[in-house]
């Protein structure tokens, strides 16, 4: 499944894992997302409603593309640089842009999202 994220009338497509984690962002979909800047690697927002970690696979390696949720405050975030090629267990992935990763690193002040369901 794909997701589109809609930001100052340019879009980032997301292609999301099959994992239960991704699974609550869809149930959440569409939504508005308040997005900032953290640690100039990576772009996050909280949930509009509280997300569940069972069964969510953990252990990621945070390159530049991957969602995901951080477990320790159950945010969302995307990064837009390579923070790591260690897998860490804190992260959750929910999925990869495949396109319009240039368009998250451009945002340099906090911006709104739109996100919605493209396909099946």
């Amino acid at each position: 499944m794909k997701i589109k994220l809609s930001v100052n009338n340019q879009e980032v497509i997301i292609r999301l894992q099959d994992n239960p984690a991704a699974a609550q962002l869809v149930d959440m979909l569409p939504a508005a997302f308040e997005f900032r800047d953290f640690a100039g690697e990576e772009k996050i927002t909280n949930f509009p409603r509280p997300v569940s970690l069972e069964g969510a696979p953990r252990g990621m390696i945070a390159t530049a593309g991957k969602m995901f949720i951080y477990a320790p405050w159950k945010n969302l975030g995307i990064f837009y640089k390579t923070h790591s090629l260690i897998s860490d267990s804190s992260l959750i992935e929910l999925g990869k842009v495949e396109s319009g990763l240039d368009v998250l690193a451009a945002q340099d002040q906090p911006f709104r999202a739109q996100m919605k369901i493209v396909s099946e």
